[in-house]
């Protein structure tokens, strides 16, 4: 995928730079948290023959919350998965950069129909209230992670309009439909 920063303004640039470390270090934080848990766990469970109360409750959400941050992480690295096999035929430049900014345009138009019924997701929730579904232990609402699934599709939103957008302004060229020999292993 190409770098963005040539196309977006600095301050723009420097914002998008900030958000990305943000959520690389939320996804590093989280995988040790998980990983602290997961040997408190095999503690608990095998030497002290006792149990880790309700952790599976408060892990779900950091998974949840790492699931939509990695995916829009990934959306901004474009290293989600594809099945993209034309940018193995397409040859001719112009072509390519149709294709691409056709793609661009279906995963931006499909991200916003996903924002809006995590949207819908969420008002749903909150009109419950004080109703709220809850986990079944420590009784946290299920606003929490679906407020990561409404971030996480508006984030993967905004870095797929980025893509177009600078796709748009960059015009064809040789290096738009080819597939680099590390993306191709």
């Amino acid at each position: 995928m190409q770098d963005l920063h040539p196309h977006l303004s600095q301050g723009l640039a420097r914002f998008v730079d900030r958000m990305i470390k943000v959520k690389t270090w939320f996804l590093v934080f989280s995988c040790l948290i998980m990983a602290v848990t997961f040997f408190f766990v095999v503690i608990f469970r095998y030497v002290l023959n006792a149990d880790l109360f309700a952790y599976e409750e408060w892990l779900l959400i950091i998974c949840f919350w790492m699931y939509f941050v990695g995916s829009a992480v990934a959306t901004h690295d474009g290293s989600h998965v594809t099945a993209d096999l034309l940018s193995y035929v397409i040859t001719d430049p112009k072509k390519a950069h149709v294709r691409a900014l056709t793609i661009g345009a279906i995963e931006l138009f499909v991200t916003c129909f996903l924002i809006y019924w995590a949207l819908l997701m969420l008002i749903d929730e909150i009109d419950s209230y004080p109703r709220w579904r809850t986990t079944i232990a420590l009784r946290i609402p299920f606003l929490v992670p679906r407020i990561a699934i409404f971030v996480g599709f508006a984030m993967m939103a905004f870095y797929s309009a980025l893509h177009l957008w600078a796709l748009w302004k960059s015009g064809p060229s040789e290096k738009t439909g080819d597939v680099t020999s590390s993306e191709a292993g």
